[in-house]
């Protein structure tokens, strides 16, 4: 789910981004894959704010990407 607004922090690069996707957004969802060079480009997509990707990224047991690098 994508949220439905951006903050003041909201990147640009990342704005940018979401502009030629319009046709693959349905309000708040998105319809295909959009493939990411960082973790927290992706956090920035969906969020609408600036977002540390390596925190916000959890699988479902809640563990991090930042603790699932950690223990590799």
């Amino acid at each position: 789910m994508l949220s439905d607004h951006f903050t003041n922090s909201f990147p640009k690069y990342t704005k940018k981004k979401k502009d030629p996707y319009k046709d693959i957004i349905n309000d708040p969802s998105l319809l295909e894959d959009i493939l990411f060079n960082t973790p927290s480009g992706a956090a920035s997509f969906v969020l609408g704010r600036s977002a540390n990707g390596y925190i916000e990224w959890k699988n479902d047991d809640g563990q991090t990407l930042r603790q699932l690098d950690d223990e590799s």
